[in-house]
């Protein structure tokens, strides 16, 4: 029992001390609970957030940047409050209190979820209605998202639109920027993308830029532009050799010749040799164009001292030398291009019409041969060796040539004359016969032909051919002497003296003054018994010759027979005062004579007998019969006197 009650007394102590503990805490509880809700001024620290579940603590004012697909949530809102008494969280739009008791995606939060859209929230932190302060949230797509809705949408347009909400958006964003210029090039809206190069290449000039821009100008078809374009990649950049070849390239299509000229020539100065060839043939094109022929020449001649192989170099020296007048080396170099080019028929036909010319007939042949192999059916081929094979005097093979041209033109009137010509000039009288007729068919008044055909027909004693040939001529040639001829004697010989007479008379028409033809004529009148216009014929042919004795001779004899006594005489007497001596004349005048002065005796007419024996003493003083009679007349005429009895 003692033990008992010395133990109650400690409970009591320590029931007493743990009170009066309590107390106190209750009491200190009391005033720091107090003192933390009313007796403080309020005071926001920072918010705690956990972001994809990494912590982030944010301080007045400051800003968080969110993707609306991030999961975020609020931890803990630090302020000076106990327990955060009133402490709440307000933002326009955004049910921001909902994060304090999940963590939720961001845009679930968001209006009509439209994440491509960029939101701002401005979180206020409130104890009732008193600001402490505010963080920022601001919401948005990352550009990846843009570029990658874009990548995913089928539709060009629809694309282009998102593309261009996403410049919007991002508008110094060099990503969207380029999908977009790309997106205008791959749909081919060349003016929207240039539209946009061209802003980005004013503000700032940029290699990449300018190339893209080029580019898109290239595919307008905007020279202008491309010009432009060049230019200014040139400014950026001197040494850009490429820009500068392209710059004088479109500059030449532009027929800005000159410019280009001049950005070709100073590229010379900057390139290798062994690169200056196609500059060298660019800019002697260039100067051939501008008339500059010596440059263009100079220009040629360079690039083909390092390209011997360039037909087309050769071929252009050869046009130039031709143009400022020096052949010869026209020649050489087109001679050297044709050697490159094998089937170049028609400068080997130049080549050797230049060389038939010059007289080199076997430079000529062999150009020919070579211009036949490759074309056996050229006309102009053929011709040229005709003449080549006519110079050499080949007749043969030129006859050859002939027939091979007319087989491939069968109705060429002057290749069937040539071989006509040459058959009749190698003795194939009866071939060439054959093509003079067939030519006649198409030329029937042609003389030429019509006197070969005489010609021939004389050599092959073909006399009524050759006859019907002269008849011909005549009508075609009518003042041709020598095809009346002919008729003379082909006539003559038949005695058609009728006919001779109307193709003699004929004649007369178209040579009036032509003796032979009235010989002719007076021969043909003498063999029909025409003697009066025989002896009229003689007569217009003495007007000519006065002093043709063997024609007077004819006429008096003619006159004789005529029994013209007197204009026999007075004939007769033409020719002895011609030809004195003419023993034939003299005869006939001195019978005569003595005829009529014995007719005059016995018609005792004494005085005219007398001076007709005086008369034909005059030309023969020893003239027997007439010496008598004068003497015998006289004795009786003079003691008359003068008077006839």
């Amino acid at each position: 029992m003692t033990s008992n009650n010395r133990r109650r007394p400690r409970r009591s102590r320590k029931v007493f001390w743990f009170t009066i503990f309590l107390s106190v805490l209750i009491v200190f509880a009391a005033w720091w609970l107090w003192s933390g809700i009313y007796n403080v001024s309020p005071r926001f620290n920072f918010i705690l957030i956990e972001k994809n579940e990494q912590p982030l603590r944010l301080l007045n004012g400051e800003v968080l940047q969110l993707h609306p697909n991030e999961r975020i949530r609020i931890k803990k809102i630090s302020t000076n409050i106990r327990f955060n008494h009133g402490i709440r969280l307000i933002a326009r739009g955004l049910d921001v209190n909902a994060l304090l008791y999940d963590n939720l995606t961001f845009a679930t939060l968001l209006p009509n979820r439209d994440i491509f859209h960029k939101y701002k929230f401005r979180v206020a932190v409130k104890r009732f209605n008193l600001d402490l302060g505010h963080l920022d949230l601001v919401v948005e797509p990352h550009i990846e998202d843009w570029l990658d809705k874009a990548a995913r949408t089928i539709d060009g347009g629809r694309k282009i639109k998102i593309l261009v909400q996403a410049r919007e958006f991002a508008p110094n964003d060099d990503r969207i920027r380029d999908k977009l210029i790309e997106t205008y090039k791959s749909q081919k809206k060349w003016k929207q993308a240039a539209l946009m190069l061209e802003k980005i290449a004013t503000e700032t000039p940029d290699q990449k830029i300018l190339y893209n821009l080029l580019q898109v100008y290239e595919a307008m078809s905007d020279r202008e532009g491309i010009i432009l374009a060049l230019r200014m990649l040139i400014d950026l950049d001197s040494n850009n050799l490429d820009a500068q070849l392209q710059l004088a390239s479109a500059l030449e299509k532009e027929k800005r010749i000159k410019e280009a000229i001049t950005i070709y020539e100073q590229l010379l100065t900057k390139v290798k040799n062994e690169d200056s060839l196609p500059l060298n043939k660019t800019l002697g094109f260039l100067y051939s164009k501008t008339g500059q022929t010596k440059k263009a020449i100079a220009s040629y001649l360079k690039a083909a001292d390092v390209d011997k192989k360039d037909v087309n170099l050769f071929y252009n020296l050869s046009f130039l030398y031709e143009k400022s007048g020096q052949k010869e080396r026209a020649d050489f170099f087109l001679a050297k291009a044709v050697g490159l080019e094998t089937g170049d028929v028609e400068n080997r036909l130049k080549l050797a019409e230049r060389a038939l010319q010059k007289g080199r007939l076997k430079e000529a042949e062999k150009y020919l041969s070579e211009v036949l192999k490759l074309k056996p059916d050229s006309v102009r081929g053929l011709s040229l060796l005709a003449k080549v094979k006519e110079k050499q005097g080949d007749k043969g093979k030129l006859k050859q040539t002939y027939r091979k041209l007319l087989y491939l033109d069968p109705k060429n009137e002057t290749l069937i004359y040539n071989l006509g010509v040459l058959e009749h000039e190698t003795g194939n009288l009866n071939s060439s016969v054959s093509y003079f007729k067939k030519y006649l068919k198409s030329h029937p008044k042609d003389v030429q032909v019509h006197g070969f055909l005489f010609d021939i027909y004389q050599k092959q004693k073909k006399a009524d051919m050759a006859f019907r040939e002269a008849q011909i001529l005549t009508l075609l040639s009518p003042k041709e002497m020598k095809y009346y001829s002919h008729m003379f004697g082909y006539l003559n010989r038949r005695a058609e003296y009728e006919k001779m007479v109307g193709v003699m008379k004929t004649g007369l028409k178209s040579l009036p003054n032509n003796l032979n033809l009235r010989q002719y004529l007076v021969v043909a009148y003498l063999k029909t018994g025409d003697e009066d216009l025989a002896l009229g014929e003689m007569k217009k042919i003495l007007e000519k010759r006065q002093k043709d004795v063997t024609l007077l001779l004819q006429i008096a004899t003619l006159q004789e027979k005529k029994e013209k006594q007197d204009e026999t005489l007075k004939t007769y007497k033409k020719i002895l005062d011609i030809s004195p001596n003419h023993s034939e004349a003299k005869k006939a005048y001195l019978r005569l004579m003595l005829q009529q002065a014995k007719t005059e005796e016995q018609e005792e007419k004494y005085k005219k007998a007398l001076e007709s024996y005086k008369m034909i003493l005059d030309i023969s003083p020893t003239h027997e019969e007439a010496s008598e009679a004068y003497l015998r007349l006289r004795l009786k005429v003079l003691p008359v006197g003068s008077k006839e009895s």
